[in-house]
């Protein structure tokens, strides 16, 4: 969350809401998890590779969605456009769900996860309905990982319930080339990973136990009084 603006004022601001991002940083790391989103005492800095990425993202959805041409320093990404041009997309579609897995708003007051798709294609011409989601991508692809794709394909199914077959693949920007193509319509085995992680997160809250995890991603980490960073940084 960028900036407290964005949030509606009656929201509970002291209730967890579930995104792909604490569950990631929570799998990396639970403490620096927890300074981030639950202590909540790091203070948001957009770093040049961040800004990088939202500039992106936004030309993107302005091409895709609007048929805006893309910045010049971007153009050579406008093959990953076109193929979307004779479609139906949506583009950052903000979806949510309660912890039941019913649809709902992003900013419902009962939504328990969220999440945002850059490029949803919903086909409703076939015998089935199917849906493919695809996610730009402006860093690496070292450590590719469905699972981000996988938890808006939860999303999805709740807002389409007759989806039967969903799909999806990161869009590696930098790389100049698309990703892997996963089949994300096993949403049943992706919710149970969600609540099992977010279940996980709420006990820990009942404690503020929050486990250190030393990798090579200290170095990068914001929370500086964690001896992990301090020992990466010597």
């Amino acid at each position: 969350m960028q900036a407290d603006l964005d949030i509606p004022p009656f929201l509970d601001r002291t209730r967890l809401v579930g995104t792909y991002s604490i569950l990631n940083a929570y799998k990396n790391c639970a403490h620096q998890m927890a300074r981030r989103y639950v202590i909540k005492d790091q203070p948001f800095v957009e770093t040049p590779e961040m800004k990088f990425g939202n500039d992106v993202h936004k030309a993107m959805e302005l091409r895709v969605g609007g048929k805006k041409p893309l910045p010049l320093d971007m153009q050579q990404w406008e093959q990953f456009c076109t193929p979307f041009d004779n479609h139906e997309v949506q583009v950052e579609q903000k979806l949510g769900v309660t912890q039941n897995m019913r649809p709902c708003d992003f900013w419902d007051r009962e939504v328990w996860f969220r999440g945002k798709i850059d490029v949803t294609l919903v086909n409703h011409k076939t015998g089935e309905m199917s849906a493919y989601i695809a996610d730009w991508k402006t860093g690496n692809s070292k450590y590719e990982d469905p699972f981000e794709l996988a938890t808006n394909a939860v999303l999805l199914k709740a807002k389409h319930s007759g989806l039967t077959r969903i799909c999806g693949s990161y869009i590696w920007l930098k790389e100049n080339r698309v990703g892997e193509l996963h089949d994300l319509s096993d949403v049943i085995k992706t919710r149970a990973e969600m609540q099992r992680l977010m279940g996980e997160i709420e006990e820990k809250k009942k404690t503020q136990q929050w486990d250190k995890t030393k990798s090579g991603l200290c170095g990068y980490c914001s929370v500086r009084d964690c001896e992990n960073q301090y020992e990466a940084r010597k």
